[in-house]
């Protein structure tokens, strides 16, 4: 060890002596006074409060015998308004004319810390479908290439319609998102 080190051990080692000192002295304390009932409890005891009675009002006798007269008063009608609607569900991603069928893009999106994330998207005869672009393997953003997802570090294919590994190392398909096609655009769900 070194001299540092010798010092800094030393240091710790008599804080932590001297907390396990005052605590075993608290602990030696609470069972004298448990022992001496005697001895002038530190603690307050609670001590009976009188409640505070406050005069109630009584009523008093009115001379007149009138009763309210009802007065008209305008009715509100409430006139029908519009619904407020949920705004679209996801994040725009691309414009539904960026894909044709049978046709795999890769677009990318920041995250909330501005770190751009990519997705591949195709439009398959069953609708658009969205996958995350990471290698299950290796976690290295997979790139388009003749029409499939690789993996530049270690060669691992995916297929872009279905996310499914056609070729390892990796074992784990892609991570597939929920995507939704409003109004021309492409929207991925990711949660």
């Amino acid at each position: 060890m070194t001299q540092s080190s010798r010092r800094v051990f030393l240091v710790l080692a008599g804080a932590v002596l001297l907390g396990a000192i005052v605590q075993r002295t608290k602990v030696l304390n609470n069972e004298e006074a448990l022992l001496n009932p005697n001895q002038k409890n530190p603690l307050p005891t609670p001590t009976k409060r009188k409640a505070i009675s406050s005069p109630t009002p009584t009523p008093t006798q009115s001379k007149s015998t009138t009763s309210p007269t009802p007065t008209n008063s305008p009715t509100v009608t409430s006139t029908p308004q519009a619904t407020p609607t949920a705004p679209p569900e996801g994040v725009v991603i691309a414009k539904s004319d960026d894909l044709v069928l049978r046709q795999t893009r890769v677009f990318s999106l920041k995250d909330s810390f501005g770190i751009p994330t990519s997705y591949s998207l195709t439009r398959t005869s069953r609708g658009i479908v969205a996958f995350d672009t990471r290698c299950t393997h290796a976690g290295a953003p997979c790139a388009l290439n003749q029409g499939q997802l690789q993996c530049p570090a270690h060669g691992s294919i995916f297929d872009p319609e279905n996310g499914e590994v056609l070729r390892g190392p990796a074992v784990e398909p892609l991570k597939s998102y929920r995507t939704l096609e409003v109004n021309g655009e492409i929207r991925i769900v990711i949660s």
